[in-house]
C-alpha cells in the first residue's frame, strides 16, 4: 500500500508539473517552419565568419533575392539531388530591406562538387528582377529559366569593388572542412505552399510574403537582421 501511495504521489507530482509548464511559451514546441528559419540564420552567420567566403557579401549586397537551403547535399564528387527545403527572401527595391522568408523546395538534377567532399549548406543569390519574377510565376528550373554560375570563393572581391554580374543566379556551397562550388543546372525550385500557409495563414502565397504585403513575423527578425549585416 505504501509502495502504491508513493507511485501515485510521483505520478501526481509529474502531472501537476506538466500542467504548470505547459502554458509557458518557453516550453512550446517550435514548428518545422521556425526551425528552418533559425537554421537558415545560422547558415548566413557561418558564411559571414568563414574567410573562404569573403566574396559572398558583394553578391548578397547586389542581389534582388536570396535562397538559403541548409543541409541540401550529402555524398561525394557527383550527387543526384534528392530534395532540399529552404527559404527565399527578397529585397525591397525601394528601401533595401529584406522581406520575411517564403518556403521553397528544390529537387531533381545532377550536382557536381568542383572540389569534392560534401556540401551541407547552400546560398543562391538572384541578381535581377526577372529571375525573381520567373521563380514566383512558374515552375522554375535553375540554369534553364535563369542562367547560373558558381560564385567566386576566397579573397579578391571587396565591398568597394565594381563587379559585373553576368549571370542571373550565383550559387555558393559550404561544407564542414572542405569548400567547393557546385553546379545545379536543371534542379527545380517550387513554392512549398503548405509550409507558407502553416506559418503565415491559409491562402497566403510566396508572392505576398516577398512583396511585404503581410505584417513582419517576429520569428524571422533574426534572419532578416543577419542578411542585413552582409
Amino acid at each position: 500500500m505504501a509502495k502504491y501511495s508513493r507511485r501515485a504521489a510521483i505520478v501526481g507530482t509529474a502531472a501537476g508539473l506538466a500542467g504548470v509548464l505547459a502554458p509557458w511559451p518557453g516550453f512550446a514546441q517550435e514548428s518545422d517552419q521556425q526551425i528552418l528559419i533559425d537554421r537558415a540564420r545560422l547558415v548566413v552567420e557561418e558564411f559571414q565568419t568563414d574567410p573562404n567566403f569573403a566574396n559572398v557579401p558583394i553578391y548578397v549586397q547586389n542581389a534582388y533575392a536570396v535562397l538559403i537551403v541548409p543541409d541540401m547535399l550529402q555524398g561525394g564528387l557527383i550527387i543526384g539531388l534528392e530534395h532540399g527545403v529552404g527559404v527565399l527572401l527578397a529585397r525591397n527595391r525601394t528601401t533595401g530591406a529584406w522581406s520575411d522568408p517564403a518556403f521553397y523546395e528544390i529537387y531533381g538534377g545532377s550536382l557536381g562538387l568542383q572540389l569534392g567532399g560534401k556540401s551541407s549548406d547552400v546560398i543562391f543569390t538572384l541578381m535581377n528582377a526577372t529571375a525573381v519574377d520567373k521563380l514566383l510565376t512558374s515552375q522554375f528550373k535553375l540554369g534553364v529559366d535563369a542562367s547560373m554560375a558558381v560564385g567566386r570563393i576566397g579573397a579578391g572581391v571587396g565591398a568597394a569593388t565594381t563587379v559585373r554580374f553576368g549571370e542571373d543566379i550565383y550559387v555558393f556551397s559550404r561544407s564542414r572542412g572542405l569548400y567547393g562550388g557546385l553546379a545545379a543546372d536543371g534542379s527545380a525550385v517550387l513554392e512549398r505552399t503548405e509550409w507558407n500557409e502553416a506559418y503565415y495563414g491559409a491562402g497566403v502565397s510566396a508572392g505576398q510574403i516577398l512583396r511585404g504585403e503581410l505584417a513582419l513575423r517576429p520569428g524571422a527578425q533574426g534572419l532578416r537582421e543577419a542578411l542585413a549585416r552582409f
